[in-house]
Formats: structure tokens, sequence, C-alpha cells
């Protein structure tokens, strides 16, 4: 069925996880192998909740020719404190250390880019380690995405007071560009970032003072002024950093707001620097796919490392489908290739003069990579579709008809 298909790539590391465990599978009906299995079945199958997908499976005849166990719920909540998160964390190192993923040819010649975010999800009354405010708890997820493959590849939990900025540390890797919003705003932490030997790509903020030391070219697509004004590129310290390091900023106005961009990195052009910080968006439209659609607002469990083991499921369906995707992809393409040349250089079209609903990164990425659909994303469309064959065998009637949904 296409559902073995999809996690075909993590079954090896599961049976090696589960060898680990003694006589697991003896002892529990719920063992790793099944509590594994039903989990990744809730996620694709966008079931909201522990209860849901106990009715599913036991009610569900498809559910069944899966071989998906029965179980409590109760058996759940002793499962979610009885493994490990380690565990399906090792599986999903392991899950990126073997798949290939697609990169962005355009992002890939600059270097590796790392987007960070951190976003907020609401947890239960009695779940007092995830203090928030006095009337309400709340966790956050600190994310690395990468941005060359469009994939998770790290995260932190915490409270949801817990500092942004102590997480990019935590995370950081050497030779590694971090995009990042205006949270992130540190000259502590900028010093930090350059003292490891990484780079960042930060949003500042408007009330910031800097003083210019060298102004220099500003070097954008020749169409850009169509979208962009005021744009700037220089050399600055900031008046209120007390090492006076120097950075640059590259600074423009797009549909009426400012954007002021500080980084570390000198090589790139203008547009580049513009390009990569509106890709920034990826990470939000990750946070809103895992809470809208794979139902992350409804926490599976009170534990903090139930919790985790959670968020670690999240992650690995999401590079499961969009390895299938891109496997998918590359076998109907294979004459006429998604990256050449001839077609990354045409020119996209210009917006109409109203163009002014959009989210402003959110519309830069639409302009600068029509591509991303096709190899990238996964629409609700297209997961719609994967639904309803999840118990059909992969043919190639299947196969096409997947292919063309988005």
């Amino acid at each position: 069925m296409l559902f073995n298909q999809i996690i075909a790539p993590l079954q090896d590391l599961l049976t090696k996880e589960t060898e680990l465990l003694d006589s697991d599978a003896s002892t529990y009906k719920l063992s790793l192998h099944f509590f594994t299995l039903n989990l990744l079945y809730a996620v694709i199958m966008e079931i909201g909740s522990i209860s849901l997908l106990i009715t599913e499976i036991k009610t569900s005849p498809q559910a069944k020719a899966l071989n998906l166990v029965q179980a409590s719920k109760s058996m759940y909540s002793e499962a979610f404190a009885r493994y490990d998160p380690k565990i399906f964390r090792r599986i999903f190192l392991g899950l990126l250390d073997r798949l290939t993923f697609s990169e962005i040819p355009e992002i890939e010649k600059l270097g590796r880019f790392i987007l960070v975010d951190g976003s907020i999800f609401p947890a239960f009354s009695t779940m007092e380690w995830a203090s928030y405010k006095s009337t309400s708890n709340a966790l956050k997820m600190h994310l690395a995405f990468d941005l060359n493959r469009m994939i998770p590849v790290q995260f932190i939990n915490t409270d949801a007071n817990g500092c942004e900025k102590k997480a990019l540390l935590e995370m950081l890797e050497m030779g590694v560009t971090y995009i990042a919003d205006r949270g992130y705003v540190s000259f502590k932490l900028f010093r930090q970032i350059v003292e490891q030997q990484a780079f960042f790509i930060i949003r500042i903020k408007s009330t910031m003072k800097d003083t210019v030391v060298q102004s220099l070219d500003v070097i954008i697509p020749e169409e850009w002024p169509l979208f962009f004004v005021n744009i700037s590129d220089s050399m600055i310290y900031f008046s209120n950093d007390p090492d006076k390091t120097g950075y640059r900023l590259v600074s423009f106005v797009f549909e009426n707001e400012v954007y002021r961009i500080a980084t570390n990195r000198t090589d790139l052009t203008t547009g580049e620097i513009i390009m990569l910080y509106a890709y920034r968006w990826q990470i939000e439209l990750f946070f809103r796919s895992i809470k809208r659609t794979f139902h992350a607002l409804h926490l599976w469990s009170h534990n903090e490392k139930g919790i985790e083991t959670q968020f670690y499921i999240y992650m690995i369906v999401y590079v499961l489908l969009l390895h299938f995707k891109q496997d998918l992809v590359q076998e109907q393409m294979a004459t006429d290739t998604f990256n050449n040349e001839s077609d990354s250089k045409k020119p996209e079209p210009a917006p109409p003069e109203n163009h002014s609903t959009r989210t402003p990164a959110r519309g830069l990425v639409t302009l600068l990579g029509g591509r991303l659909k096709r190899c990238w994303k996964m629409s609700i469309h297209w997961l719609k579709c994967i639904r309803n064959f999840l118990f059909q065998p992969l043919t190639q009637e299947v196969k096409s008809v997947i292919f063309d949904t988005e």
C-alpha cells in the first residue's frame, strides 16, 4: 500500500531501535513498533487526538488492513512516558542522514542556510513545567529549518518564555548562515556568531542607530525596482554597540514597509541578501503546517518528554512525505529535469499594480521561486490526495494523479 511505501525508509531504523529494547514486543501490546506506526498513521491521516486515533483504528477496515494495534488511552500515556524521545531523535537524524533531498540551486551555490524561529503551543493547566502567564501555560518550539533542502533539522523545546537567542546558540554550527527576524537582535549574539565562525542575516529594529562607514554598490536584478524603493547597501557600526563592530546593512522599502537587514556576509550581492531574508517565510509556513494540518495544537501528552516525542513524529512524517514527493517528481520528470538553467532564467510576470494584499516576504518568495510548488511544497490538496490513496497499491495511474495534484 501507499502507506508502506511512504514509511519504508524508516522501517529498518525502527527495527534497530526495537532490538535494543529487551522483551519490548513480548511485554507490551503497544510496543515501540506499533506505538510508532500508530502515531505515524495519525499524522498522515490528520487525526487530531489520541481519542480519535483509538476510534479510527478500532473501526476503520483500512487501519485493520495495515495491522495497526488497538490500544487504550492509558496505554498511549504509558508509552509516551516509557519510550525516551532520544529513540525518535535517532530515527529522525537517521532519516536525514540516509535520504537525499533536492536542493534549491540558486541557494545551494551561496552556501548553507538555516532559518531559525520559535513558535508557541498552548499547554494544559497541569503542565507546570510549561509556565507562561499567570493564567495559562504554553511551550515553545525553537526550530532550525534547512533552507537549502526545505526540511526541519533540529528543534529545542522550552516553556513559552524560553529565550530564542539562547536556543540559537545551542544549535549554532560553524560555516552556516542563520536567517532570523527581529526577535534575535542582540550585539552579544552577533559577536558570538562571528566568534564561532558562523554567519547571520537578521532583520533589525527600525529604532537601532548606526553610522555608515562605507556605501556599497547596490546590485539587484534589473526588474526589482518595480517592487522595491529606497534600496541601500553599506558597511556600518551600531551606535550603541560597545565594541563598534563593523557589519553590513541592507535597507529597502517593500509595500510601504521598511526593512533593515544586518549581516556579516560581505560576499553576497544586495539582491541575494534580500532574497535570502525573504525565504525566511518558509519557517512560518512550516509552523502553520504542523499546527493546522498535523494538528500540533492538540498535545498528545502532558509529559515533557512525551511532547518531545510528538514533535519528533511530526518531523519524521514531514521528511518522509517530502522524500516521497520528490522521488515521484524525479521519476515523472526524468527526461525534463526541474532545475535546468533555461527554466531558472525565465522572467516572472510582474504583479498587478494593486498588488498589496500578500505578506511581503511570502510575496517575494512567490516572485523568486516558481519551482518551489512542484518540488518542495506539500499543499493541503496534495496531502488530501495522499490520504485518499493511502490504502491503495502505488500503481502508475496513482502516481500520475498524485504528481498532477497541487
